[in-house]
């Protein structure tokens, strides 16, 4: 501990470091996309409620055994859903991607919630560009619980690459189907969706 009254950049960290997560809330409003199906709407409004049935929750409901509590995804850590869809080894792997894809780099918080404010909502982003990285950020959390489904019940398991390529497509998707003037393509949207709308 330090007694100096000094700035350091250790005191600082400590500081930081020491401090118990807040979870910021995240306004409903803020989800209900229309350009996003409603099932994945209702799917992120039970997600950030915790509410999804995670392993974590049926645990803690009965319904599954102890032994059954770990990740799909071979991990080794119990399955809450700030684990997986933030950081389970695997689906960070995902995450990393959408980041190169998208062209930002940021660390995941240690809240789904925060994330969602993160990647859509920070700093001073033109109004089109949050609404897309919204439309990306609900395509991914879909597509990364339907691969935890997969893993699940069926036991199929599909490498990252393929989760990426499938949050691309549905993304691609729902913009399109709203928006027929778009001057979107799939191939330029899979190189680089912002540098082809010509949005910073």
């Amino acid at each position: 501990m330090e007694t100096s009254t000094a700035f350091s950049v250790r005191s600082l960290y400590n500081f930081l470091t020491l401090q118990p997560p807040v979870e910021l809330p995240v306004d409903a409003s803020s989800i209900w996309h229309k350009d996003v199906p409603l099932k994945v709407v209702l799917f992120a409004w039970r997600l950030f409620r915790d509410r999804l049935p995670t392993k974590d929750n049926l645990l803690r409901r009965g319904v599954i055994h102890f032994d059954s509590r770990l990740c799909v995804s071979g991990c080794g850590t119990v399955e809450t859903s700030h684990h997986l869809f933030l950081h389970c080894n695997f689906f960070g792997m995902v995450w990393h991607s959408i980041y190169s894809w998208i062209g930002i780099s940021v660390a995941n918080p240690f809240y789904v919630s925060d994330h969602y404010h993160q990647f859509g909502s920070s700093g001073d982003l033109a109004r089109t560009r949050r609404s897309i990285l919204q439309v990306i950020w609900l395509a991914s959390v879909w597509e990364i619980w339907k691969e935890r489904n997969n893993r699940l019940f069926r036991g199929k398991e599909c490498p990252v690459h393929q989760v990426v390529d499938r949050i691309k497509s549905i993304s691609y998707m729902w913009l399109k189907a709203k928006y027929v003037t778009l001057p979107l393509n799939l191939h330029g949207w899979w190189l680089s969706p912002f540098t082809m709308l010509g949005i910073g």
